[in-house]
């Protein structure tokens, strides 16, 4: 239930009666709780049933059944095996209505722990709590019975209390639970903390899927061969890539390339052994790269990977040619995918743990001039990187995942070593380092929307 205006001591009863009765020892109080239709949605089981309203008008999609099963060996926390077409449908018209309003993903992480703590991500439609109604369990003073079932106004009207709490950005750097609870004001405050990593991982799930991204994407890369990396960005919406010789100034080189509103997802290499770094984009409806060797030119196409499997790309020099090939990372079984060439499969092993949300990462760690992969994960900000395939050389943190930070490693400083760097999009800062270890931050700057 959202208490954030009630402050009676009539809530203050009816949650403790209610914790009582859920913590009871009797293994047939556990069996009546679970059927009872007035168990606040918050505390019930999963086991539980209430009256629903549709979260999309047009129904759940084969797209949501196809998802939901692949989240349901995802997920790691009270979703987890529970995930239906038609929660999907609701988490779906949750993060379309973050994207609507041009914020970070970080504000659909936020969202979505919230509606699974409150509603288990079904949009209720019987006042079980109180007059709490729909997804965000919201009360009669957020809006008209219709308003409250409709995701869209809903998820608005927790934005708009989430901005009002967290006036100028500041929510994208403040805990993900504690910005649920300020909005909530939950007799419960520790719950949503506990569902964050989750719900990173169904809005990376559905995050491209709802449409082109709002926020910039970084990149990196030797865009001049003076043997720095320097950081860029790929802009969804207007697939236009921002790229620049230093990180200062405005950018440089602007060209479009891809199409983002395919859902495509950046990579970037020295595709031709120019000693260049260019650009492309993976697609994943298609399972199809598409690379350039210069700004605009399609000069390489072909299909690898599986996009529905939700593949995520890499690219990186894996046979020390000196030419960039590219590769995925399937984080249902945790599995990398690169080839050689463009179809062959030549490379194929196990590392990190996709389902904890892991976001792959390539470059060469140890100055041996061979790429090898890693993870960053968000959920304890820590980068897991290989000189080879699957021994683990380096573990650290770096970054602060809870705030939606985006990895992109590269040569800040050109000794030929790739270290970590982030770009965090609450407020476009990136934050690099020379290292490959925890530590401070060496270069710091903003860049991009």
């Amino acid at each position: 239930m959202n208490s954030r205006l009630l402050k009676a001591p009539l809530l203050c009863a009816t949650v403790a009666l209610t914790a009582i009765t859920l913590m009871g020892t009797s293994p047939a109080l556990g069996a009546q709780a679970a059927k009872q239709p007035d168990l606040p949605p918050a505390l019930a089981p999963m086991s539980v049933m209430y009256e629903t309203a549709a979260c999309d008008p047009g129904g759940p999609t084969a797209t949501d059944a196809a998802l939901a099963t692949r989240l349901n060996s995802q997920l790691q926390s009270d979703m987890r095996g529970y995930m239906t077409a038609y929660r999907v449908s609701c988490a779906r018209e949750v993060i379309e209505a973050v994207r609507a309003r041009n914020l970070a993903a970080r504000a659909g992480v936020i969202a979505i722990a919230t509606v699974i703590v409150e509603t288990h991500l079904q949009n209720i439609s019987e006042m079980v709590d109180h007059t709490s109604l729909g997804l965000f369990q919201q009360q009669d003073w957020w809006g008209t019975r219709a308003q409250r079932l409709n995701p869209t106004y809903a998820t608005n009207a927790f934005l708009n209390a989430m901005e009002d709490e967290y006036p100028n950005g500041s929510w994208a750097t403040a805990p993900i639970g504690e910005v649920c609870q300020a909005v909530q004001g939950s007799a419960f405050p520790s719950r949503y903390q506990v569902q964050a990593s989750d719900a990173q991982i169904i809005v990376n799930a559905l995050w491209n899927a709802a449409g082109p991204r709002l926020e910039d994407i970084p990149v990196s890369g030797d865009w001049n061969k003076d043997g720095i990396d320097t950081i860029g960005v790929f802009r969804p919406s207007t697939s236009t890539w921002y790229l620049r010789n230093t990180n200062s100034g405005d950018a440089t080189i602007i060209f479009k390339f891809g199409h983002g509103p395919s859902g495509d997802i950046p990579v970037v290499g020295d595709w031709n052994k120019d000693n260049i770094d260019t650009v492309g984009v993976f697609r994943p409806s298609e399972s199809t790269f598409y690379l350039t060797d210069g700004t605009t030119s399609l000069d390489h196409q072909f299909i690898f990977g599986h996009g529905p499997s939700g593949d995520i790309p890499v690219a990186g020099d894996w046979n020390k040619d000196n030419i960039d090939t590219v590769g995925v990372f399937r984080p249902g079984n945790s599995t990398f995918y690169l080839t050689d060439g463009t179809t062959s499969l030549d490379h194929q092993f196990i590392f990190g743990h996709g389902p904890s949300g892991d976001i792959p990462v390539a470059g060469d760690w140890n100055k041996d001039y061979i790429d090898t992969v890693g993870v960053f994960r968000p959920g304890n900000s820590t980068w897991y990187l290989t000189d080879g395939t699957t021994s683990l050389d380096y573990q650290f943190i770096y970054g602060h995942g809870p705030s939606g930070d985006i990895p992109v490693p590269g040569d800040w400083n050109k000794d030929d070593i790739d270290t970590p760097g982030v770009r965090r999009p609450g407020n476009n800062t990136v934050y690099l380092r020379n290292a490959n270890s925890a530590g401070g931050v060496d270069e710091q700057f903003i860049y991009g929307i």
